[in-house]
């Protein structure tokens, strides 16, 4: 039994799908069974990070768990410090006592001790414990999704026929797919763990200067101007926003980001290992953007 945590997600829908296709018995953990359009032939069970008892409940017999759960779009208990602080620890210790043969993590490729936002910083404190608990793992470390860039710069080139631009929008940034991710995590699910980690980055580094142009071309729009969110004002109003509504402070420390660190990574040994990952207009042509405003 595979037991996926936070596989009501956008990566950790696919990573069930994938797991069901090879055949293999699946266990979704959410904290509301009757919102989860589960895959045919899964498990779907009640699992809290922050009750300990529905956690031993829903881990009872996994070869392996998969933890896909962040709080990077929660508040409150639900967003950083309380999951990745507190809820994904608490799993950790779950799996290590009842053994289980692998600890498959998806974490971020911008998880860092000294990151300026406290969610990745956060995130590799996750790490550190996993690393250190004496659990058989793995970690993925996927850059910026395809699936979740997309969705949110769809809405703005179809409502205004403008492209949003976080910074310069010249940044050279490694976009993945949620699926290649998935199909990694997935194929790592079905073996014991062997300590591995790796950044997942795309095939190719785009600027979001560009990645607007080739969204824009799917939905057959043209760009009419910019939204344009500068460094200094994103990083001027997060902490004046935060009290106010700290997902979207935190989507702006997010944001300055992608103008400030280096966003490629090489995962080209990932890649020979698992096979080819999708380009962006590969993905954008079996995922043709919705282009309605959030969705």
């Amino acid at each position: 039994m595979i037991v996926v945590f936070g596989g009501t997600g956008r990566v950790g829908r696919q990573i069930v799908e994938q797991l069901r296709h090879e055949g293999k018995a699946v266990r979704v953990v959410t904290r509301d069974p009757t919102s989860a359009h589960a895959v045919q032939g899964v498990e779907v069970v009640a699992g809290d990070l922050h009750d300990q008892r529905t956690l031993v409940r829903a881990a009872s017999g996994a070869e392996a768990i998969v933890c896909t759960v962040q709080g990077g779009d929660g508040k409150g208990n639900n967003g950083p410090k309380g999951i990745e602080g507190a809820g994904i620890p608490s799993l950790i210790g779950v799996a290590r006592d009842t053994a289980v043969q692998n600890f498959v993590y998806v974490s971020s490729a911008s998880a860092r001790a000294d990151s300026p936002v406290g969610f990745f910083r956060l995130k590799f404190e996750v790490e550190r414990l996993l690393r250190t608990s004496g659990l058989p793992y793995s970690i993925l470390r996927p850059t910026h999704l395809m699936d979740t860039w997309v969705e949110l710069l769809a809405g703005s080139i179809t409502e205004k026929g403008k492209a949003t631009v976080f910074g310069s929008g010249a940044s050279p940034v490694s976009w993945v797919a949620g699926k290649d991710v998935a199909r990694v995590a997935a194929a790592l699910a079905v073996r014991p763990g062997e300590g591995w980690s790796a950044d997942l980055g795309g095939p190719e580094a785009l600027s979001l200067t560009k990645v607007n142009e080739l969204i824009a071309t799917s939905l057959g729009l043209r760009i009419n101007g910019e939204n344009k969110m500068p460094v200094g004002m994103l990083r001027a109003m997060s902490p004046l926003t935060g009290p106010f509504n700290e997902v979207l402070a935190r989507r702006m420390q997010m944001g300055a980001l992608l103008d400030t660190q280096p966003q490629i990574v090489d995962s080209s040994a990932v890649w020979a290992r698992f096979g080819e990952p999708l380009s962006l207009s590969a993905w954008l042509k079996i995922n043709r953007p919705s282009g309605r405003e959030g969705g």
